[in-house]
């Protein structure tokens, strides 16, 4: 498994660094944890209660997991080889990668990241009591920092499938433009009789 991820990270994530790293999703996720990091011991000493917040937490990251596999799946399939060799050779102006490597780097990292929110998730009901408030009086300071980082991971989730909705919208729009360039107007084709 490690190695696996070791090699995407090298052949997909190297290469769009500063698009994982300097977003805006990620700059809302760092102040996230520094909300949490600060406020938090006034903010969640009462409720929620970690076994509902994990509960639907968990239920989101899979669903939207399986949103973006499935999405995964369906761009690896396009029925449309014209549209998939153009994506293939469309490139942003700077760039070294595709527009079609782009949309299967957003389906796949979208996906980790609700896989790795996942088994974070898991971990925290294994090792907490679920009754028990985010961060009950008296806790540690650790507890905080972990508290916050999961805040920072899901808040960067929920960020990412945002990212991932608006780029299927985006490609969705490439689509019609690439339909109407191969097959352009010709008019209205439902024609009209003139009454006799």
């Amino acid at each position: 498994m490690l190695r696996p991820l070791k090699q995407y990270l090298v052949d997909e994530g190297i290469p769009r660094w500063r698009n994982i790293l300097v977003t805006p999703e990620t700059f809302l996720s760092v102040a996230v944890v520094g909300i949490f990091l600060v406020y938090g011991d006034r903010l969640f000493d009462k409720s929620p209660k970690i076994g509902d917040l994990t509960t639907g937490l968990i239920a989101y990251a899979s669903i939207a997991l399986g949103f973006c596999v499935a999405g995964l799946t369906i761009s690896l399939t396009l029925p449309d080889r014209d549209f998939a060799s153009h994506l293939a050779t469309l490139k942003r102006s700077g760039e070294k990668t595709n527009s079609y490597s782009d949309l299967l780097f957003v389906f796949s990292w979208t996906a980790i990241a609700h896989w790795a929110t996942i088994l974070v998730l898991f971990v925290v009901i294994l090792l907490t009591e679920s009754t028990s408030p985010l961060l009950p009086v008296g806790h540690t300071r650790c507890r905080t920092a972990i508290v916050a980082a999961v805040a920072g991971l899901c808040t960067y989730c929920l960020c990412q499938f945002l990212i991932t909705l608006i780029t299927l919208s985006q490609v969705g729009s490439v689509y019609i433009k690439h339909l109407a360039e191969r097959h352009p107007d010709t008019g209205d084709q439902s024609g009209s009789t003139d009454d006799q």
